[in-house]
């Protein structure tokens, strides 16, 4: 047996449990959106699977009514268009879109959603600071126990 003298200088002894994670991050923020979806969904009597929708990548999540009038938006909204989320929160995501968005992309979005689709694009959007950026949305529709649609989600991530 070693004794603690001939240890010293060949291994370190793990001095503390504060590990800062990346990953333990966006796990702690999807889970946090998790929540507060499934509570939403019980109010709303929603019948979603949240836990295989969230799966896919995404920065920030946008729920919105069926007038497309931003409800909620997650915290990594923020840090994605550079707007607070009371500031989107009331406002219709088109306040996202600018010169350079894709009239053509819109109305594949509008058409699939009108048919009660999911729908996938890429959508050139602005930031606050009037920046350009590819967003890469999910939209979900979202569906009550009586199978009507109620509300949509938004999965967002800017384009690599």
């Amino acid at each position: 047996m070693r004794s603690k003298i001939e240890l010293k200088g060949r291994c370190s002894p793990l001095m503390s449990w504060d590990i800062s994670n990346p990953i333990f991050n966006v796990l702690s923020k999807r889970s946090a959106d998790l929540e507060v979806l499934k509570d939403i969904a019980v109010l709303n009597n929603w019948e979603v699977d949240f836990v295989k929708e969230l799966s896919i990548s995404y920065q920030t999540l946008v729920l919105t009514d069926l007038e497309q009038t931003i409800l909620w938006v997650n915290d990594g909204f923020q840090s994605m268009t550079g707007y607070a989320p009371d500031y989107a929160i009331g406002k219709k995501p088109a306040f996202l879109q600018g010169p350079n968005t894709s009239e053509v992309i819109k109305g594949r979005i509008r058409e699939t959603l009108s048919s009660g689709g999911r729908v996938s694009e890429t959508i050139t959007n602005y930031k606050k600071n009037g920046s350009a950026y590819e967003c890469q949305i999910t939209i979900i529709p979202l569906i009550d126990s009586n199978q009507v649609i109620t509300h949509y989600l938004a999965l967002e991530r800017e384009a690599a």
